[in-house]
């Protein structure tokens, strides 16, 4: 049976292989709408409209890329046990459950949410090396570290 961090690690997994796939899909439209224009326009109006498909191509193979990146990172991450706060690290606060990997957000997975945090980040930094019954001023909150695991 899988436990928490593996099961968040999979769900994490499936976000960055829809970004990969959302990605995929908007380069191969804005490729097929640049050459559709290439067929159907003249002068200015063709060269503006290949250069936004350009544009928009460009923006979705950076996406493409980073999800590409994120997800090869997250596939070598050591979820090991930890004993205290570092990159592959689950933290149960009070509050919520964090997962040290990079900034994704919040996950679900049954029910259950964990946030996603990059260790460069403001949060991850404040966490760094800290370990179980440790605590944390953020935001003018007090966050107790109930489980570093």
């Amino acid at each position: 049976m899988k436990n928490k961090k593996e099961n968040w690690l999979e769900a994490a997994h499936q976000v960055l292989s829809d970004r990969i796939q959302v990605a995929e899909k908007a380069m191969k439209r804005a490729q097929e709408a640049a050459q559709g224009e290439e067929k159907s326009s003249a002068g200015d109006k063709y060269e503006t409209a290949r250069a936004m498909s350009q544009l928009e191509r460009d923006m979705n193979a950076r996406q493409l890329d980073q999800a590409i990146k994120e997800r090869d990172l997250l596939s070598k991450l050591d979820i090991g046990p930890k004993d205290h706060v570092m990159r592959g690290a689950a933290i149960k606060t009070r509050e919520a459950y964090y997962f040290i990997a990079m900034g994704l957000g919040k996950i679900e997975f049954d029910g259950e949410a964990c946030i996603f945090l990059s260790p460069s980040s403001p949060l991850g930094l404040a966490l760094m090396d800290k370990k179980t019954g440790e605590q944390i001023s953020w935001n003018g909150q007090t966050i107790d570290i109930v489980e570093v695991f």
